[in-house]
């Protein structure tokens, strides 16, 4: 049987909006759904005032808003690190045939470090990208997981034994 709104009810009703009550909150309190609180509201003259809520929504819209640009921002440095690693000179350190510590500067990252720093670039791109819907991202996008396949390409041929080094293909 379904149940009426009784004058308790509307007591109950104009208790609660007195105390401040937000209606989602009244709603719950009492176990009504939001649509009936909003007509038996309106029907007793009682306001549920927004304004203070949507001052509070807009202020933390703005703090939001200046969130995501400090993040992007970070990830637009992270970006370009990872870009200038990429293509700026690379200290490599090893250990030779008879364990002697060895590091060599090079003029570049050998293909795989350069494929990694470009990988790394390219996520900080993309999640940045999707902070803001910037669409000219696209573009950086797509150029330079070109080039992050073409390396990866370069990589595959140097780590295959070479046929020209003195081996014979099996037969």
């Amino acid at each position: 049987m379904p149940r009426t709104f009784s004058a308790e009810d509307e007591e109950t009703l104009r208790q609660l909006h007195a105390d401040g009550v937000s209606r989602n909150d009244i709603a719950r309190q009492t176990g009504w759904a939001v649509g009936t609180i909003t007509n038996h509201a309106q029907r007793l003259g009682l306001d549920f005032d927004r304004s203070a809520t949507r001052a509070a929504v807009e202020a933390r819209q703005v703090d939001l808003t200046d969130q995501r640009q400090r993040a992007q921002q970070r990830l637009m440095d992270h970006f370009n690190r990872q870009l200038d690693r990429a293509q700026g000179r690379y200290l490599l350190t090893t250990f030779d045939h008879v364990g002697t510590f060895v590091s060599q500067l090079l003029t570049e990252p050998p293909a795989r470090e350069t494929k990694d720093l470009t990988a790394a670039a390219v996520q900080a791109l993309t999640a940045a990208e999707k902070l803001t819907g910037d669409s000219g991202a696209d573009d950086a996008r797509s150029m330079l997981g070109k080039l992050a396949a073409g390396l990866a390409d370069l990589v595959r041929e140097t780590e295959q034994p070479s046929e020209e080094a003195g081996s014979e293909p099996s037969p």
